[in-house]
């Protein structure tokens, strides 16, 4: 004979998995507006064969003001404008890089 148990407890709880902190999304500067020996700011390509600069588009640059600078845990994917390569960089890791065209 079975035992009857109510349905509210019976097995294990559901649990909530944590989630990561969304994704940012940047839009990057494309190559017709950058000019070599400009500094920019964003981040270098993670592609060791490239490693060129990726720049931020200007309007973003004023939109990373004190809000932002509280949330600089956040990750962007980012696809490199120079190799194609995509990959994701840290929103606290931007800095200034000089831009120079590949020889």
């Amino acid at each position: 004979m079975a035992i009857k148990r109510p349905t509210k407890t019976a097995g294990t709880p559901v649990r909530k998995t944590s989630s990561s902190p969304g994704l940012k999304h940047v839009d990057v500067r494309p190559l017709q507006q950058m000019i070599a020996g400009e500094t920019y700011t964003g981040w270098l390509c993670k592609n060791k064969a490239c490693g060129r600069a990726i720049a931020i588009v200007p309007a973003q640059l004023e939109a990373a003001s004190a809000a932002d600078r509280s949330a600089d845990d956040h990750s962007a994917a980012i696809k490199c404008p120079h190799c194609g390569d995509e990959d994701l960089y840290r929103w606290g890791t931007r800095g200034a890089h000089l831009y120079a065209v590949a020889s």
